[in-house]
């Protein structure tokens, strides 16, 4: 048998490039169709049932107080809305503050009897024994919430059949350096784009993933779900997949917060460490039906525009030494990538935030390989079992960044 030339080898495999190619440009249109089906939902204010608003206090009291402040600001009627902090073991000043307000009668202030090393059961806790409202409404301590943010969260559930309601979150601190700007774009992307290009004109798909930082939860609902959030670190998530399973809605909603988000590489790694981990990978992995699969695959835009751009690298760097580079055949190649950058670029034009078009490149080149390198670092490195940890090294979990909602 001859040996194959590199000429023979490229017949070969020049069919298979075009395939993978293909695929990737498929998701590429799927990202576009999904920036032009994004329409942001309003619904008039007609619904006031009672309401719980919580939010975790765990090492937070360089934030808390600007947390409890924004709750009590909301526009909503007293009387149908009651503020829960919860806590888990606090060893700075967030018990003193806390206390503080509850003895005004302003808030509950919720602190389990033994500590738990992550957020759900705390949650789970805190809502069995202390929330009254007929719907649970969640946010974390460092985000900042419009002043309606509780009468537009309560918007769908209107409807009987909603189960849980998605606001729409921004990046807050998107001032602060050059990382937070990227962290701006992802959250822009998955928590405004995807959201709404999910649910918008057409709803594409049946999954609805929530945010744990900005979402809201019919109580029936939760006690359908056996009264548990779960047990990986990713509650929101698991929450979401078992809403969805049960056969809830999960509706999408113009409720703004704006978050704190990590600030440097250091934050980040400690971050995607917890959002990777096996358990949380689990539940990720039950049960891939279709619906879910199309659901969850804006969050993959990332991962999808390297690997789109690595081929097409890969094609150039093969036909080089051949001399039979094909300018069209180039083209194609290239097209998927050119195509998730046009995407987002154009997300970034409809949610408003063109001062983040500058950075696109660099979120799926640089910050996507960042991404790879968490998650193949933590199914390499982590493989037991992750814990609630601090984002930054210091006293606090939160950095305590101004909040700016422009």
């Amino acid at each position: 048998m001859r040996p194959l030339n590199l000429s023979s080898l490229l017949l070969i495999m020049s069919p298979a490039c075009n395939l993978v190619v293909s695929f990737f440009l498929l998701v590429s249109f799927f990202y576009v169709f999904l920036v032009w089906n994004t329409k942001t939902p309003t619904r008039p204010i007609q619904y006031f049932p009672r309401v719980t608003a919580m939010s975790y206090a765990w090492q937070s009291g360089n934030v808390i107080t600007r947390k409890i402040e924004n709750f009590l600001s909301q526009d909503y009627p007293r009387e149908k809305l009651e503020i829960i902090i919860y806590d888990n073991d606090s060893t700075d000043e967030t018990p003193v503050i806390c206390q503080q307000y509850e003895d005004r009668g302003l808030i509950k202030y919720y602190r389990p009897k033994r500590p738990y090393d992550r957020k759900a059961p705390v949650l789970d806790e805190a809502i069995e024994k202390e929330a009254t409202g007929e719907i649970i409404a969640l946010t974390d301590p460092d985000g900042v919430c419009e002043k309606e943010w509780v009468k537009k969260i309560v918007r769908p559930f209107s409807n009987p059949k909603v189960g849980a309601a998605a606001g729409i979150t921004h990046c807050g601190n998107w001032h602060k350096n050059f990382f937070t700007k990227l962290r701006a774009i992802e959250d822009e992307w998955w928590n405004n784009i995807s959201f709404t290009g999910r649910d918008g004109k057409i709803r594409i798909a049946r999954f609805q993933p929530i945010c744990g930082c900005n979402y809201a939860l019919r109580k029936s609902a939760w006690e359908d779900l056996g009264r548990s959030h779960g047990k990986s670190l990713l509650e929101d998530l698991e929450v979401s997949m078992k809403l969805h399973l049960k056969g809830w809605r999960v509706a999408v909603t113009d409720a703004n917060v704006w978050q704190e988000e990590v600030e440097n590489i250091d934050q980040y790694v400690r971050q995607r460490r917890r959002w990777y981990s096996f358990k949380s990978m689990e539940v990720i992995g039950k049960e891939n039906k279709f619906d879910r699969i199309i659901g969850a695959l804006p969050q993959g835009v990332q991962m999808t525009a390297l690997f789109s751009l690595l081929l097409f690298l890969g094609i150039v760097i093969w036909n080089f030494p051949l001399l039979q580079i094909n300018i069209s055949e180039v083209l194609f190649a290239a097209s998927p990538f050119l195509l998730h950058n046009i995407a987002l670029i154009w997300g970034m034009l409809k949610v408003n935030k063109a001062r983040l078009i500058p950075y696109v490149p660099v979120f799926l080149t640089f910050d996507a390989l960042l991404q790879l390198w968490c998650f193949v670092d933590v199914r390499l490195r982590w493989r037991e079992e992750q814990k609630w940890v601090k984002l930054s090294r210091g006293k606090y979990y939160h950095t305590g960044t101004e909040i700016r909602t422009d």
